[in-house]
């Protein structure tokens, strides 16, 4: 294949220098979260006893309070929307780049109406980026109040409702899990609309890019859904079709925080009509070092000791892996979704 690991290697350098972008937005969100926080702390802080409160007064306070939740976390939805709408024709302009530059043909790119499109239309585990700023403010108002009605159920102190709250130092908050839940939702959107502009990109490249292959990390963190999926591939169509297997095609991420990406499967020298030596693989990064580059996900596993395939898999997963009882593949049903060590066992026996 022309090319192919040095346009891979161009392509997730790229995603690599998105992810640091990634960073910075979500240091911006926090940094917004924290001043919600802030004033939260302060408005209940200077509050006269909270248990002292009756009904019609509590009822006000948490109407304060979800409507500055809603208006910070819309300051928050708006700083990701900028990062969102830079993210998808950069994407697509390096992507296509990046198939010029291996095969020497010019690339096609997504229509601008298309890339524009994406930021707000993406769809993230079947909803829109927006609905779920929306659900997470709405989940944060209601656990705050929550919190709060807990501990004048309780007859706390201030003090104690503000840290049920904000955490303290040994216990977490109401706002912490929220702030986690933000920095994910930052990643993952950003993930979802950069890989949906390559994908776009490979299917305007139909003669250039022949399939789509999928690259998970060689590393600690993959999840069972990605590590069966590692290095298969799909034929690049409007409906990708699974080649030399049953998975049903997704488009990354397919869960939170999730870095998997597609490469494109490009067209060899000779398919495109040059007569010149098609270059080959060499290596590629993994926790343990270089590999070679053709190496699967389930190659390097079975290099690494059982604890850690233990870890990654889950001891009963991984027990039955390791005697060659299941593969990787068959760790999913045919919808492409994760099966429990139940109906593994059931399945294919009962791991030693």
């Amino acid at each position: 294949m022309p090319g192919a690991l040095e346009l891979d290697d161009a392509i997730i350098a790229h995603a690599l220098d998105l992810l640091r972008v990634d960073a910075g937005t979500r240091e911006r969100i926090l940094a917004i979260l924290y001043r919600l926080e802030s004033d939260l702390v302060a408005k209940l802080a200077n509050e006269p006893e909270l248990t002292a409160f009756g009904k019609g007064r509590t009822e006000a306070l948490l109407k304060e309070i979800a409507a500055v939740i809603d208006n910070y976390f819309a300051m928050a939805q708006g700083e990701l929307a900028l990062t969102l709408q830079g993210a998808a024709p950069v994407t697509a302009l390096h992507t296509a780049g990046a198939i010029t530059a291996t095969i020497k043909i010019g690339a096609g790119l997504p229509t601008p109406t298309y890339l524009a499109r994406l930021a707000s239309n993406a769809l993230m585990q079947g909803a829109v980026t927006s609905d779920w700023w929306t659900r997470l403010a709405e989940d944060t108002a209601f656990k705050v109040a929550t919190a709060l009605r807990q501990g004048l159920a309780a007859g706390e102190s201030n003090q104690t409702i503000i840290a049920r709250i904000a955490g303290k130092r040994g216990v977490v908050g109401v706002l912490d899990i929220s702030r986690r839940h933000a920095a994910a939702l930052v990643q993952t959107s950003a993930q979802v609309v950069a890989n949906a502009a390559r994908l776009e990109t490979y299917a305007k490249n139909p003669r250039a890019v022949k399939a789509l292959r999928w690259l998970t990390a060689l590393d600690g963190h993959v999840c069972v859904l990605c590590a069966a999926r590692a290095e298969k591939t799909w034929t690049n169509e409007t409906d990708p079709q699974p080649i030399g297997h049953s998975i049903p095609f997704l488009n990354p991420p397919i869960h939170w925080n999730d870095r998997c990406l597609l490469l494109p499967v490009m067209a060899t020298f000779k398919e495109l009509g040059l007569d010149i030596p098609e270059p080959q693989h060499v290596a590629r990064a993994s926790t343990g070092g270089p590999v070679p580059a053709s190496t699967t996900l389930e190659q390097w596993l079975s290099r690494r000791s059982v604890a850690q395939q233990n870890e990654q898999l889950g001891v009963g997963r991984a027990a039955l892996w390791r005697q060659g009882i299941i593969t990787m593949e068959q760790m999913l049903d045919l919808s492409g979704n994760q099966l429990t060590l139940a109906q593994l066992v059931e399945k294919y026996g009962q791991a030693a």
